[in-house]
């Protein structure tokens, strides 16, 4: 799947530069020249990337403050994009990662983002979910343990299914046993989602630096390249 991108901007030479560095690097490109509209979409849609002219765009760091206080798109890479006006200090402040100044240079703008490319792996694979067949229990009515399926899991969360309807947004402390590993890992977190059936998003909240440790090196073992490969992997395997 290839990697997305939003541009805000008037300015047709950052339309054409931007547009060539993006097509060289294989990220899809979506174009706004209204600031109104960029935030619709930024709540509607999920982008990896998002690049604002701050400078020459009216409301254009209001669009770059928000991005961070959203849900949707609050961990995505954003460019700032200056002409004089913004400081880099200050477009660090509004939420920024890059920084590029305008005219914008080919070069500078194809080496950042190369560098962004690195850092949008890393955060998808951080989230990337992990078919898995495993078991374990999570804790409910003062104590007890209610036994439950884990159908995927990744470093933020998991998917599980159980006996009954769990609580969206109560607390979770869940203990599960990862094929392969010989310690059960106890994990706080909170229900995201839940189904009358029993099925379950739980979000890690708190785990100890071994569970951690444990975790972490668990899914990397099973880390696929990302991109043009499969999504999942059987973790019984």
């Amino acid at each position: 799947m290839a990697l997305q991108a939003l541009l805000l901007s008037k300015d047709p030479e950052v339309h054409r530069t931007i547009r060539r560095v993006l097509d060289a690097a294989n990220i899809d490109l979506d174009l706004s020249n209204n600031a109104d509209q960029a935030r619709h979409i930024l709540m509607r849609r999920k982008y990896d990337a998002l690049l604002v002219d701050c400078d020459d765009m009216p409301n254009g760091p209001l669009v770059l403050r928000e991005l961070r206080q959203g849900k949707s798109n609050k961990s995505c890479i954003a460019f700032a994009l200056v002409n004089g006006k913004t400081s880099i200090q200050q477009a660090f402040e509004m939420g920024a990662n890059f920084v590029l100044d305008k005219p914008i240079s080919l070069d500078r703008a194809t080496r950042s983002v190369r560098a962004a490319q690195g850092l949008i792996m890393r955060e998808r694979r951080r989230y990337h979910r992990h078919l898995i067949k495993a078991t374990g229990a999570i804790l409910v009515d003062q104590g007890a343990e209610l036994p439950l399926n884990i159908t995927n899991i990744s470093h933020g969360g998991i998917s599980i299914e159980c006996s009954r309807k769990l609580d969206e947004g109560g607390a979770a402390r869940v203990r599960l046993h990862l094929p392969g590993t010989k310690r059960t890992l106890d994990i706080k977190g909170e229900i995201v989602w839940s189904t009358p059936e029993g099925r379950a998003g739980i979000r890690f909240q708190v785990l100890s630096a071994e569970a951690k440790k444990d975790l972490d090196t668990w899914l990397e073992k099973r880390a696929l390249p990302l991109g043009g490969g499969a999504m999942f992997i059987n973790a019984t395997i």
